[in-house]
């Protein structure tokens, strides 16, 4: 019975290991973003990061060197988050959303190096309603090294959530580039991220099922 037991508990680790590849979702509400001074200039504006975020694991860089730390987001590759209550930008219920300068790609890692699936995005035009659609391109790097997958959204002045299709599962890493006119620009919010476990992680769950299900026939009367 003991026996039984210890191996049930290993299969239900191991189980729950593989579990834990839940979704997370990268909203930019962390306690990072609160904590932050926001800039005077021009004022209330934004949240600066440079050309680094992380959250939950996960961070976002943006695709060249700012010669600056902290800076109005016309200046190259700054990731910044517009204050919620400054009316030049589209509202994000009360929330931060992040925006880079125009033209600058923003590239989107599992920090710890993790392969990772990106379900859905929330996407809005950065500067306020407007009467055209305009688009972007994700571009997706497999972590198998067996290529890439890419998808194109269109969005407007009102916040959507987009499905990602299911190519976009085992990478190592996302791109996308805001739009070189900054009347273009685009806020994302809301990415749902899943961790995908380690193989070791499910050999031991399949290791853990098997010794269970010998034991128990082991204990099986004749």
């Amino acid at each position: 019975m003991k026996t039984l037991t210890v191996v049930k508990a290993a299969a239900a680790a191991a189980l729950l290991s593989a579990a834990s590849a839940q979704a997370t979702v990268i909203d930019f509400d962390s306690t990072s973003i609160n904590q932050l001074t926001h800039s005077n200039f021009p004022g209330p504006v934004d949240v600066y990061f440079g050309v680094t975020y992380l959250e939950d694991g996960y961070q976002m860089q943006s695709s060249l060197a700012n010669p600056f730390p902290v800076g109005p987001p016309l200046l190259p590759s700054t990731l910044f988050a517009p204050d919620t209550v400054n009316v030049l930008y589209t509202p994000a219920a009360d929330s931060y959303a992040m925006a880079a300068s125009a033209g600058a790609k923003t590239t989107l890692t599992n920090a710890g190096g993790t392969a990772f699936n990106l379900q859905s995005i929330d996407l809005v035009q950065l500067l306020g309603p407007g009467g055209q659609n305009y688009s972007v391109t994700f571009v997706g790097t497999k972590a198998d090294m067996s290529g890439t997958v890419s998808q194109s959204f269109s969005f407007t002045g009102s916040w959507n959530t987009f499905a990602f299709n299911a190519g976009f599962s085992g990478l190592s890493k996302v791109t996308w580039t805001e739009n070189g006119s900054v009347g273009r620009d685009f806020l994302v919010d809301n990415i749902n991220v899943t961790a995908v476990p380690e193989p070791e992680t499910y050999a031991l769950l399949a290791a853990g099922l098997g010794l269970i299900g010998f034991v128990a026939r082991r204990r099986k009367p004749a």
